[in-house]
């Protein structure tokens, strides 16, 4: 019985093995052709001039915190950020008053505090997703906006100078015949 089994598991084993195994039936192949081809992305996004994410808030703390958070946030998207910025802060006075009375309580000054962070290079379809990441993390008494740059807010970043507008003015105001007359420098 033993050996109708052992001639009966030859057969099976012989017949396994006369089939050709899957490389022999294949061939040799080039090296070069186990890899995959490269697919080249021919896929093309639309891509944002420049971007201003602008912060604003009470606490300067948390604004500032933010505002790396959103250096380093932008930067693993891949997105070139060009300057990051204060602007002047602006001072408004809150004034409490005394129940139906004009008489004030009290007078606080509230400073809100103001900080840009400029991107380029910024991809749209993974700005959605930035700009959702964001405002998921915003803090508390802070607020976020983002809009594409424009000469505006390059003119709002500095401060102007008082004494040299006047100067101006005093030179633009030379250029009046009148002006000139009255110096007598005609």
């Amino acid at each position: 019985m033993a050996s109708n089994n052992c001639i009966a598991f030859r057969r099976v084993f012989c017949q396994i093995r006369r089939f050709a195994s899957l490389r022999e039936m294949a061939g040799e192949r080039s090296s070069s052709l186990l890899y995959e081809p490269e697919i080249s992305d021919r896929k093309e996004f639309p891509e944002h001039n420049t971007i201003n994410v602008r912060i604003q808030g009470y606490d300067f703390g948390p604004l500032e915190k933010y505002q790396s958070y959103i250096h380093k946030t932008a930067l693993r998207f891949g997105f070139s950020v060009v300057d990051g910025y204060p602007l002047a802060a602006q001072t408004q006075r809150a004034i409490t008053y005394k129940a139906y009375s004009t008489v004030a309580e009290s007078e606080i000054d509230l400073i809100t505090y103001d900080r840009v962070v400029r991107l380029e290079d910024v991809c749209a379809s993974r700005f959605f997703l930035f700009s959702k990441l964001i405002r998921a993390h915003i803090p508390v008494g802070v607020t976020v906006t983002l809009k594409e740059h424009e000469k505006i807010d390059e003119d709002s970043r500095y401060i102007p100078d008082m004494l040299l507008k006047e100067k101006q003015e005093e030179l633009k105001a030379l250029d009046d015949p009148n002006v000139r007359r009255n110096l007598g420098w005609e």
